[in-house]
């Protein structure tokens, strides 16, 4: 792992130091895509390629809620996390493969599902933080065995033999932020410390210390308040984008935020601010890297060309999709999730439009949106 990498950066982003100092060292001295914010344009932005791919409904396969989406090997997979709490899988044509829904405490079975990955080989890993053990079933299925482990965490995400963790928590108490567990030594090492300020001040329930999953075995990972996206792969944490001119809190206006005793409105206090938060939904296909700069309330989604090295805003372009967020990247593509609600006057367009959903009912399984932007 790039752990000295990693740390140098990190000193200068810590926020019970985020006082901007005159250094001679440049945090974006080592970061291959360096982007300014105050030099972002908001050109017009066509859309290259788009296509719906309804999921297929049956009495055995309906998902209540898609909380979340990965787009590996050729399959669709789709977890529920809380209202059927099971793993569906599908073809690129949305035809519907098998599930794994296996409630219980006897081998192969959980508790709670809180998260997934798939392994290269296609093995297929879910977290019970019930438990705190994680369910390995292979391509097919197919139940092969448990891995048991001493911490919660908020997710996780597997590259080569390493599992990476966030949120870590025992007994109630914040332990780290990023761990990675090397699941052929079954070592343990903490990463990301000290960082319970966050907690006190009603920060974790934001996205920061997510994975997002692209391609290739690479995972994007970006600390709160930070001006380095990290991307996670078979060398381990490096630095991948850094944003310049970021609006970041200073100590006195995070002491100020502490001064608010009451935790939701704390968080009600810090979401509508103009300050940077964090850099969130970060996912990249052979072109493009797309990802949102959260400054308080205020969602801004960036468009990076990496042929061209420019970078555009681009406000509007999920609505016109009908999807809120992008979810992941195949590839060549990026995918969005959509339940469509005939009530919604674009939605109503867009069934009436496409070919492919002109026998979907109001009650079937999401759509999955394949898309292209063109810039």
């Amino acid at each position: 792992m790039k752990q000295i990498t990693f740390f140098s950066i990190l000193s200068i982003l810590l926020i019970q130091s985020c006082v901007r100092q005159e250094s001679a060292n440049d945090p974006f001295k080592d970061v291959p895509i360096v982007i300014d914010i105050d030099a972002v344009k908001s050109p017009p932005l066509k859309l290259a390629h788009i296509q719906y791919v309804p999921l297929e409904t049956s009495e055995e396969c309906f998902i209540g809620h898609a909380s979340k989406t990965l787009i590996r090997n050729n399959k669709i997979y789709v977890a529920d996390f809380n209202k059927v709490m099971a793993l569906f899988v599908f073809d690129m044509n949305g035809k519907y493969i098998f599930k794994i829904s296996k409630r219980g405490q006897g081998p192969g079975e959980y508790i709670s599902f809180n998260d997934f990955d798939i392994q290269n080989n296609g093995d297929i890993y879910m977290f019970d933080q019930h438990q705190k053990k994680i369910l390995i079933y292979n391509s097919e299925g197919k139940y092969l065995q448990n891995a048991n482990f001493d911490y919660y965490f908020g997710n996780f995400c597997i590259v080569n033999n390493k599992m990476y963790w966030s949120k870590l928590r025992e007994s109630g108490q914040m332990f780290a932020n990023l761990a990675v567990y090397d699941m052929t030594n079954k070592t343990t090492d903490f990463i990301l410390k000290d960082e319970k300020f966050l907690h006190d001040i009603s920060l974790l329930n934001f996205s920061a210390y997510d994975f997002y999953y692209s391609p290739n075995h690479l995972v994007y990972y970006s600390p709160k308040f930070s001006e380095i996206i990290y991307s996670i792969d078979k060398d381990g944490v490096s630095p991948a984008i850094g944003i310049k001119n970021l609006k970041i809190p200073s100590k006195d206006i995070i002491n100020a935020w502490l001064q608010v005793k009451d935790g939701f409105d704390r968080s009600r206090l810090i979401s509508n601010t103009e300050y940077f938060i964090e850099n969130v939904y970060i996912y990249e296909t052979d072109k493009y890297i797309i990802f949102v700069c959260k400054n308080g309330a205020l969602d801004n989604i960036l468009l990076y060309n990496k042929r061209s090295k420019t970078t555009c805003f681009i406000w509007d372009f999920f609505a016109t999709l009908g999807i809120i967020e992008a979810k992941g990247s195949t590839g060549k593509e990026f995918f969005g999730v959509i339940n469509f609600n005939p009530d919604n006057e674009l939605h109503k367009q867009i069934l009436e439009s496409r070919e492919e959903l002109k026998n979907r009912k109001e009650e079937d399984n999401p759509v999955i949106v394949l898309f292209n932007p063109d810039m």
